[in-house]
Order: structure tokens, then C-alpha cells, then sequence
């Protein structure tokens, strides 16, 4: 018996096994003092008390043992679970909510299926929902993350987009030739980049980087457009200038140019110029097209036309500006075309059309009404 008890040793309490132990000393030392067969036969008696007690006492602690076992899972998978509610709390609502609405509700599901077996006591209830737990949690922060991110960068490039419209209407702004003649295409343009600005508050972060494509190929036409028309206008101004010159050397009184018309770039240049003796000429010169002259004070007749009919006649004021047009042409290098106005006879004019001149050369029509 002794034996067994030490033998069973690892299996006790350690005062189990101690009162065991005593118990079965005791015994043996009352089998050795024994004088009788019945003293023999009552300490006998004693031993398979002793077993069962040793079989209770070793059950006893294989409970205890097998119960804190059972409660070191269960604490363990608590802290597990704690884990899982701790990282969830990491991850903001509003950005989960955004990016991953059905993981979250499928997590929060889990979390509870973990909390209800944890509640049974039994450890091997709660092993499989919580593994699906830990899994989907990780899978809800993965994906949150880098939809999160993908939504930042795409963010980021839209706001970049818009960075660079707008530093392009400040370049177009900053420079004069273009405000002075595609004010309104600048004006347009900004429109496009308060569009963009509400584009990516309304999270549509495609739209900025479609409306700096479509404005890089805009800014080129505007600026090769407005170059254009200045180079038209400073022709328009040169030849302008060069007439006012011309009728000054050549007697006139000459006011200063005027635009036809102020709040328009594209207007034509008015000049009027006089002689003493009340003879007058007013020239329109336009950016595009014909220069109009208005003669006042000039002798004017109707004769007989060749090949029949009638033809107005003005041939002083056609002088004029025919000797003008040989000045413009020798002083200034503006080659203007020959005199013309209704009713007048082709086959009297003092001067043909010249042919259109070279790059570097000016011209212009002419005509007198």
C-alpha cells in the first residue's frame, strides 16, 4: 500500500499524500505488533479504506487540475478576445463604416459568437469562433487600411490637379497679351477649378485630373490665340501710326488714334487728319480686314464710264491717298492695295493692287467711301 501511495505520488496533494503515507505506516506498524489473528484481521481492514481514499484523493486533485486547465483556456481566450476588441478600437468607425460596412457587421458578429461561448465555460466552444474572429478582424483591418489609402492617393492626386490649374490661371492672369484678349477664356477656366474644388469635396477625385487635361490643351490655344491677335493688333497699330506719319510729312493735321470702340481689344483705329484749307481724311484701320477712308472737302463728279454707264470721279482725293500709299510703302514698308469705292470706273485707277507682300511686310486695302 505504501507503494501505491508513492507510486501515486505526483497524482496528490502534497498533504494527501503525507496523510496517506501516515496512515500506512501506522498500518504496518500495527500488522508487525499484532499478537493475534483477529488483531491481524482488524488492522487488515484498514487497507482498502486507505485505497479508496487514495483513488478519491488522486481523482480529487485530477478534477482540480483538469478545472484550473480548463480556466487558464478560458482566461486565455478572454485575453484573446480582448485582443480583438482592441484592435477593432484602432480602427476608425467612420473609415470602417466607409470602406468595409459588411466587415464591420460581420466582425461585430463574430465578437459576440466568441462572447456567447466564452460564457458556456467550455473552452472547446469558443476555439472555432474565435478563430474566425482573430481572422476577421484581420482581414476588416487589412482591407480598411488600404482602401483608406487608395482613397488618400487618389485624394492627394486630385488635389494636386487642382494645384496646378490654378497655378496655371495665375500664369495665364500674369501675363497681359492674354487677359487682354481671352479675359473671358481665364474667367472660364476658373469656373473649371471651382468645379474641381467641389469635385473632391463631393469625394469624385477623377474630375480634377479631366479638368487639367482638358485646361493644358485650352492654355495652348489661348495663348497661341491671344499671341495671334496681339501680332494683329500691333499690325493694326503700325499701320495706324505709319499713315498718321505720312498725312502728317505730308501737311495734315493729324489727331491722336483712337479706338473705335474702347471696351473692345479687337476694335479698329480711327485717325482723322485735315489741311488748312478744311480738306479732310479719316482713316479706320481694323485688325483684320480692309482700311476705310472717309474724304471731306474733296471735289467728287460723275462721268461717263468706258464700256457705258456713269462713274463716280474724285481723283484729287484719290491722289492723296495714292501718293499716302507710295509714302507708307518707301518710309514704312506697308503695302497697301489700290483705292477703290462704289461706283468708281476700274479702268481709271491711278494704281493697280499690288501683289500680297512678303512675311516682313505689312499691307492692307484700301477703300474710300
Amino acid at each position: 500500500m505504501t507503494t501505491q501511495v508513492q507510486q501515486q505520488q505526483s497524482s496528490l496533494y502534497s498533504q494527501d499524500s503525507t496523510e496517506l503515507q501516515k496512515r500506512c505506516q501506522k498500518l504496518l506498524d500495527i500488522l508487525r505488533s499484532s499478537q493475534t489473528e483477529s488483531q491481524i484481521q482488524n488492522a487488515v481492514q484498514e487497507a482498502p479504506r486507505i485505497e479508496q481514499e487514495l483513488n478519491q484523493a488522486v481523482s480529487r486533485k485530477r478534477r482540480d487540475d483538469e478545472e484550473k486547465k480548463r480556466k487558464a483556456e478560458l482566461e486565455k481566450q478572454e485575453f484573446e478576445l480582448q485582443e480583438i476588441e482592441r484592435q477593432v478600437s484602432q480602427i476608425s468607425p467612420a473609415h470602417a463604416t466607409k470602406f468595409d460596412s459588411s466587415g464591420r457587421v460581420a466582425l461585430q458578429q463574430a465578437i459576440a459568437s466568441v462572447k456567447s461561448a466564452i460564457a458556456s465555460g467550455n473552452p472547446e466552444t469558443v476555439r472555432a469562433p474565435l478563430a474566425n474572429a482573430i481572422e476577421t478582424v484581420q482581414r476588416h483591418a487589412n482591407l480598411v487600411a488600404q482602401r483608406l489609402a487608395d482613397w488618400r492617393q487618389r485624394q492627394a492626386q486630385a488635389e494636386q490637379a487642382l494645384g496646378e490649374v490654378r497655378d496655371m490661371i495665375a500664369g495665364l492672369k500674369a501675363d497681359v497679351v492674354v487677359m487682354r484678349w481671352h479675359g473671358h477664356s481665364v474667367a472660364e477656366l476658373e469656373t473649371q477649378a471651382q468645379t474641381a474644388v467641389q469635385a473632391i469635396t463631393a469625394e469624385q477625385f477623377e474630375v480634377p485630373g479631366n479638368i487639367l487635361a482638358a485646361a493644358k490643351t485650352r492654355e495652348q490655344q489661348i495663348v497661341s490665340e491671344a499671341n495671334a491677335e496681339q501680332i494683329q493688333a500691333d499690325q493694326r497699330d503700325y499701320i495706324a501710326n505709319s499713315i498718321a506719319q505720312t498725312l502728317q510729312d505730308m501737311g495734315f493735321i493729324v489727331s491722336a488714334p483712337e479706338a473705335e470702340y474702347s471696351e473692345h481689344p479687337k476694335t479698329a483705329i480711327i485717325l482723322k487728319a485735315a489741311t488748312a484749307s478744311g480738306k479732310g481724311i479719316s482713316v479706320s484701320v481694323p485688325v483684320d480686314g480692309e482700311v476705310w477712308y472717309s474724304v471731306d472737302g474733296y471735289p467728287k463728279s460723275t462721268q461717263a464710264a468706258v464700256g457705258g454707264g456713269n462713274a463716280a470721279v474724285c481723283d484729287e482725293a484719290e491722289q492723296v491717298l495714292t501718293e499716302m500709299h507710295t509714302a507708307l510703302e518707301a518710309e514704312f514698308g506697308v503695302k497697301m492695295s489700290a483705292i477703290s469705292w462704289e461706283g468708281k470706273d476700274p479702268d481709271r485707277e491711278l494704281r493697280k493692287a499690288d501683289e500680297l507682300p512678303n512675311s516682313d511686310e505689312q499691307q492692307s486695302r484700301g477703300g474710300m467711301r
